[in-house]
């Protein structure tokens, strides 16, 4: 990527509802299923996920689904029922005094206007969304129609009457982007709209990235996103991972006192030295990982 802009786009893009990005590395060895436990505690797992809707990657290796099936508490970063996918809706949405055409400008509008409509996204519904919620429309991953992962394992915990739970709310992951001003906003759109060609393929170059099942790939891949640094980018990485984690973190220690769940966040909120493995170990949990990987598509 050319820019720092470049690589904050990358962040917003694989976080969030997406593949989540990192700060820091450690080495924490292969694998997305992690056993977490302290002496004498039933022993938890710590899964990484990828948000999207492909089907390679939900092709869980059997070992992991077996973790998954026996496990009675599951722990996702948020809940993808019916009132989180309202609330989402309507939180991309700009006041109703508000217009997108007046704060992007007639020119910035209209490229806009026609790359959303590839997307089936209508000129008046594009003059409805908030600066970020355009960007993360044109940047999102294609999908098929069916559920992300994070969506079929809450679907799937559902259906095995699992006791469940988020580590965060709705209203903590958008206010991530609401508290950017209309400048840091229209820059990462207009970041994105120079670059949209070049979207398929870092999509395409994440997911291949995460089905190899190696955090440290995933880890080195994203380096390769970031050329520069700037006071948004930090701030951005701040907000995306590392408050993140340390509130994830502190959220699940009652979930791993009970034992016998399956956590689910976006892989790469996992390795770092500011990472959720490297956290728990911090309170004394032994982490350790079995060497399952996504298995083969």
């Amino acid at each position: 990527m050319r820019n720092a802009n470049q690589y904050i786009r990358s962040l917003i893009l694989v976080s969030l509802l997406f593949l989540t990005s990192f700060s820091s590395h450690g080495d924490v060895g292969a694998g997305l299923l992690w056993r977490i436990h302290k002496p004498q505690q039933p022993v938890s797992y710590l899964f990484g996920t990828i948000h999207v809707d492909d089907k390679r990657v939900k092709q869980l290796n059997s070992n992991i689904k077996r973790r998954f099936d026996e496990a009675k508490t599951l722990c996702l970063e948020i809940l993808p029922d019916r009132q989180t996918q309202v609330g989402i809706g309507l939180a991309m949405l700009l006041p109703e005094d508000a217009s997108l055409h007046d704060i992007l400008g007639e020119a910035l509008f209209t490229r806009l206007s026609l790359e959303l409509n590839r997307v089936g996204i209508s000129p008046l519904e594009a003059d409805r969304l908030k600066p970020w919620a355009a960007m993360i429309v044109l940047s999102r991953p294609e999908s098929t129609g069916g559920y992300a992962l994070d969506e079929q394992l809450y679907h799937w915990g559902n259906y095995q009457y699992k006791r469940l739970c988020a580590l965060e709310t709705l209203q903590e992951q958008l206010s991530i982007f609401d508290e950017l001003n209309h400048d840091d906003q229209i820059s990462l759109l207009e970041d994105t709209l120079e670059n949209v060609s070049e979207l398929k393929d870092l999509n395409e170059a994440l997911i291949l990235a995460y089905l190899s099942g190696n955090l440290d790939e995933i880890y080195r891949h994203s380096l390769n996103m970031e050329t520069g640094n700037s006071e948004l980018a930090k701030r951005l990485r701040e907000s995306l991972i590392d408050k993140r984690n340390l509130l994830m973190a502190k959220r699940v220690i009652p979930v791993l006192k009970k034992g016998n769940a399956f956590i689910a966040v976006g892989a790469l909120h996992l390795p770092g030295q500011k990472g959720l493995l490297q956290l728990l170990r911090d309170e004394g949990y032994i982490v350790t990982s079995p060497s399952i990987p996504v298995s083969p598509w």
